[in-house]
């Protein structure tokens, strides 16, 4: 399983890279809120689907804890 994060500001091309990322046969998710990230990896590495999620540096959470 690979999971790719994709992050940068509004207009930072996370999209285009998403779909660049979708054409080379990742399955992609677009604005996922950080929270349900621990959540996405855990289904997505129980059944080897490799991954693109984008998220908007204003939806980072304070703390580093949940990259851990």
């Amino acid at each position: 399983m690979v999971l790719m994060i994709v992050s940068g500001r509004s207009g930072s091309g996370k999209s285009v890279a998403l779909r660049a990322l979708e054409d080379m046969g990742f399955y992609c998710v677009d604005n996922l809120p950080v929270v349900l990230l621990p959540d996405l990896a855990r289904t997505l590495a129980d059944r080897q689907i490799s991954a693109a999620v984008s998220i908007d540096v204003r939806n980072m959470p304070e703390s580093p804890e949940i990259f851990e």
